[in-house]
């Protein structure tokens, strides 16, 4: 629904991050061992893939993993992963062929 631009997504935090096609990196900042009782356990890896490149979350905002977040930005420079840093507030906005950050 979100290729043929019939719906909008919305997403905070791990919700804007599983739409990239990997969710490596992220256990930088959230311990993907961290299941809640009843989940399953495994570690799925594979996000989505609705968006070309990674996304960075909370990046240099007044939230708790922003110093992970900075690390985590680090990492995707030096292993040459495209990525996107958002600060709280901030959204990606795609309208066709456009894509930009907004906030």
């Amino acid at each position: 629904m979100l290729r043929s631009d019939t719906v909008v997504y919305g997403g905070y935090s791990a919700g804007v991050c599983v739409l990239t096609p990997s969710l490596r990196g992220i256990e930088m900042v959230d311990d993907p061992n961290d299941v809640p009782p009843g989940y399953d356990d495994a570690i799925i890896w594979d996000g989505l893939d609705v968006l070309p490149y990674a996304v960075a979350p909370h990046y240099r905002s007044e939230h708790p993993e922003t110093a992970l977040v900075d690390m985590l930005v680090s990492h995707y420079i030096e292993q040459h992963i495209p990525f996107r840093a958002l600060r709280d507030g901030q959204a990606i906005v795609i309208n066709g062929d456009m894509s930009e950050i907004e906030g």
